[in-house]
């Protein structure tokens, strides 16, 4: 209880858990990356923090016109994405010291999570409808209570669903070597520094 009071509410939880930050990095390719950033405090700030740092400085919208309304999309609808890394965050395995990596490509986002599956799942049980499992239950019913999940083990229905919805296509789910837990969002828009779209 203690291990997740500091991780949820602390300002600095990696003084006692070491790897609990996200970190995030700007790739030309597999081997050049361009710029990165590290997200820090406290797990029930994360996920606004995260989404702020990625669209703000990674991704380009697209604008375009409904009538007088101008509207802004993006690679990735932020509804996804932000239940992307709410999911990886309430499932990771603290234990490992491995920060949530945010890759981001010109052709695709990968978050990368030291998860764990619950016992005898696989990648088919996930994305099938299932109850809700979470490696850490006193964070997942924290995120809960305060409204940024639903628990009823649906992340990653609502996370294709809202995906189709706009358009893009659906992210791929990979579970490897029983801990390493990877979601591919492949996007067609660009992505990079996000230059003053005021311009």
């Amino acid at each position: 209880m203690i291990r997740a009071a500091l991780l949820l509410f602390h300002q600095d939880p990696e003084k006692w858990i070491p790897g609990a930050y996200i970190k995030t990095g700007c790739f030309e390719n597999a081997a050049d990356l361009l710029y990165q950033h590290e997200i820090h405090g406290a797990l029930i700030s994360m996920p606004d923090k995260v989404v702020e740092t990625v669209y703000l400085n990674y991704f380009k919208g697209i604008i375009s016109y409904e009538g007088i309304q101008r509207v802004e999309s993006y690679p990735v609808p932020h509804a996804a994405f932000r239940e992307a890394i709410t999911n990886a965050i309430v499932h990771r395995d603290y234990s490992t010291g491995i920060p949530i990596q945010i890759k981001v490509f010109p052709d695709k986002i990968i978050i990368y999570n030291d998860g764990r599956l619950p016992e005898n799942w696989t990648v088919e049980d996930l994305i099938k409808t299932h109850r809700s499992g979470p490696h850490n239950p006193m964070i997942a019913s924290t995120f809960s209570r305060a409204g940024m999940i639903e628990s009823w083990g649906r992340g990653i229905e609502k996370i294709t669903e809202v995906c189709k919805k706009a358009g893009r296509p659906e992210p791929a789910i990979e579970f490897k070597h029983g801990r390493e837990f990877f979601v591919t969002f492949y996007t067609e828009a660009s992505v990079g520094v996000n230059d003053d779209l005021s311009n």
